[in-house]
């Protein structure tokens, strides 16, 4: 979608009367929307590449009926982005104008910071043309949206073009395919509990992927092993992308016991939803064996499960927050003075810098009770969760360096080998994220 960067309404042929239902020209776009995305990977350069992914649309009418907004969701081809239109009728004219924004600054004009020129144009039977004027790579350009209503209220098209002549030729340049998701017209993505489980034996499990996987694996998991995994009676209590490793892929499932692992996995791996993905699942992954099994640290240690939620329904936003994974390697099992320098010491060291301390865990010393699935053995580690509400907050806490002066140096003592620090940012499904529960 293009940024308009006149400060002028673009030229449209207006009508000599009003249409009184002109106003309604957009009221079937209001719900839930699945689309199927193609994008132009260069434009007006003659290229015929296209990328293909697939986002998700949330459309609100807004009181009063002459302005609606939408939001666009593509985790799986930017994760964290979020593109915004904003359409406003004028009774006047007749006329709607289109105003497009993103979370990353786009359509927002650096200097004056208003937002750049609409869009403005008009439906006639079910097809909308909007057009208007642009720069683009510091040229000229006319800037074309078309919608098309197709097979009533449950599909719809929509195309962006740019055209170097003045409208004489065009480049069809974006196309968005629109199918409803059914039962949410006019309903907003809810969010649902995360199982409230008291997690005293939790898998942390980190998978090596192909390249360029990671996503793949991601929105699989997200639609297809969450629910189910907790219906047989686990907690999926976090995934995550690794910012330093983009073809590492961290998630925490959590269990009440030893006996309800063995009796929660047997049911999953051999229920009908794993068979089914398994081998889509398996396609994108290298190495699925670095895991380790864990438990609270002590009592009230662990991470506390009730009340989280986590979204649901087709239009889900990105978690905010990084969490910080640490992992340190003991030459023997953790000690009570090592747990209460872990208390007194480390915690409120993370705590002063803002951060959520979320759980402390420590190896899991019973044997695998599912074998079919392999963890790492005959090592001992001491596991903290640590969530930073952004990205500036966890640099501010690594540039006081207090963690370094004051916590490195004493916990070296009960260490086998260097500890490992990793900076994870949750998916938009995990129910441990940064904010409210």
């Amino acid at each position: 979608m293009a940024f308009l960067s006149s400060t002028e309404e673009p030229a449209v042929n207006t009508r000599t009367s009003r249409n009184a239902s002109a106003i309604h020209d957009f009221d079937f776009l209001a719900g839930t929307w699945n689309t199927r995305q193609r994008r132009l990977k260069a434009r007006l350069q003659g290229c015929t590449d296209w990328e293909t992914f697939t986002a998700t649309s949330r459309v609100q009418r807004l009181p009063g009926g002459v302005a609606n907004f939408d939001t666009l969701v593509a985790e799986a081809w930017r994760p964290g982005w979020v593109g915004m239109s904003f359409r406003v009728f004028n009774p006047v004219t007749d006329l709607w104008s289109i105003y497009w924004v993103t979370n990353d600054g786009g359509g927002i004009d650096a200097a004056s910071g208003r937002l750049s020129a609409p869009v403005v144009g008009r439906f006639e039977g079910d097809e909308g043309l909007f057009e208007g004027d642009d720069l683009f790579e510091g040229r000229p350009i006319r800037v074309r949206f078309r919608w098309l209503r197709q097979g009533g209220a449950d599909n719809a098209r929509w195309e962006q073009a740019f055209s170097e002549d003045g409208g004489r030729s065009w480049e069809v340049n974006w196309v968005m395919e629109f199918e409803r998701v059914a039962d949410a017209v006019g309903v907003a993505a809810p969010c649902v509990g995360a199982l409230d489980l008291d997690c005293q034996v939790v898998e942390l499990r980190q998978y090596a992927l192909h390249s360029g996987q990671r996503d793949t694996l991601i929105e699989l998991f997200d639609r297809e092993f969450v629910e189910t995994q907790e219906a047989a009676g686990m907690a999926v209590m976090g995934q995550f992308r690794d910012l330093d490793a983009p073809d590492r892929f961290v998630w925490l499932r959590g269990f009440a016991d030893m006996d309800s692992r063995a009796r929660g996995l047997a049911a999953f791996y051999g229920g009908p939803v794993w068979q089914r993905h398994r081998d889509a699942a398996n396609a994108t992954m290298i190495d699925s064996d670095n895991v380790l099994l864990l438990k609270p640290a002590w009592s009230g240690a662990g991470v506390d499960m009730r009340g989280r939620t986590r979204a649901a329904g087709a239009v889900r936003m990105a978690r905010p927050g990084l969490l910080d994974l640490s992992i340190s390697y003991l030459r023997e099992p953790a000690s009570p003075a090592l747990l209460q320098f872990c208390r007194d010491v480390m915690t409120p060291c993370l705590q002063r810098a803002g951060a959520e301390v979320s759980g402390w865990f420590v190896t899991e010393g019973a044997a695998n009770n599912f074998p079919r699935l392999p963890i790492r053995e005959g090592e001992h580690v001491l596991v903290g969760l640590a969530v930073f509400r952004d990205m500036a907050a966890y640099d501010a806490f690594v540039r006081h360096g207090a963690w370094a002066q004051a916590i490195q140096p004493e916990l070296s003592q009960w260490l086998d080998r260097p500890a490992e620090s990793y900076r994870l940012v949750a998916t938009a499904r995990s129910a441990i994220h940064a904010g409210p529960v």
